[in-house]
């Protein structure tokens, strides 16, 4: 037996004792290999990926093309590694698919269904009173923006029967704060709902497995009430909009 074979052995023995998590990233990256390079030590080639690409999280998300790069790497094996995020997603979508019950199923469902985007996406999803996913659209930006269109997300979620809208967009950048312009489309996306009395339960940033809540965070307004005299509503509508732009001074 050669040695790397005792060594892999001793691996799948930790593995089994302590979990996955308990592995450095190299070791991660070495027992992944493992199907994929079976004839060769994979320490020294997970070690490569790790100094090449910077870290674990870097490696999977590093193009097939420049994975083979790596001495050592098959193109099966960079194919594997790259693909594996999306087998991640996967998993996370076949639990979801079908209900979303609260804030952290939404938020794994977006970062599933958008996170790792390389282009801005926007995804509205269509619920249920239990959760159950309606109707799902989403919309690919063009550079490097997404344009809302807020008359057909009211007309899909009357038209499907929703009682709640969930929406979300991803920022392939990184940053999660919300800009201006979320802020203001968002609440008047709150506003339109809820004339037809259809709650916005959240709209979600998500970039890679991050995710940023304008719920939690306080950047919602509640829609303004049409039950009162055309008074209470133009002062409800004066009031909404100076929490709006109350908003967006706080976010500069």
């Amino acid at each position: 037996m050669a040695i790397h074979d005792g060594h892999r052995e001793r691996l799948r023995n930790r593995i089994k004792k302590s979990g996955f998590e308990s592995l450095e990233d190299h070791e991660k990256l070495e027992y992944l290999l493992y199907p994929f390079v079976p004839r060769r030590d994979t320490n020294p080639i997970a070690h490569e990926l790790i100094r090449t690409f910077g870290s674990f999280k870097k490696v999977l998300e590093a193009e097939t093309s420049a994975l083979s790069e790596v001495y050592g790497m098959t193109e099966n094996a960079a194919l594997f590694l790259h693909t594996l995020p999306d087998v991640f997603s996967a998993y996370l979508l076949s639990e979801k698919e079908t209900r979303l019950l609260g804030p952290k199923e939404c938020a794994e469902y977006f970062i599933a269904k958008i996170g790792r985007r390389k282009e801005e996406h926007f995804l509205v999803v269509y619920l249920d009173k239990g959760g159950r996913i309606k109707k799902a659209e989403e919309v690919k930006g063009i550079s490097g923006s997404v344009s809302v269109d807020r008359d057909k997300i009211v007309q899909n979620a009357v038209k499907c029967g929703a009682v709640f809208v969930v929406m979300g967009h991803n920022h392939p950048n990184g940053v999660l704060e919300p800009s201006d312009a979320d802020i203001e489309a968002t609440n008047r996306i709150v506003q339109a709902l809820g004339v037809v009395n259809i709650k916005l339960g959240d709209h979600l940033i998500v970039s890679g497995c991050e995710y940023y809540s304008m719920q939690a965070n306080g950047d919602i307004v509640d829609p303004v009430d049409l039950s009162g005299s055309v008074y209470q509503f133009a002062e409800g509508l004066v009031r909404r909009e100076n929490d709006v732009n109350r908003l967006r001074r706080i976010k500069k």
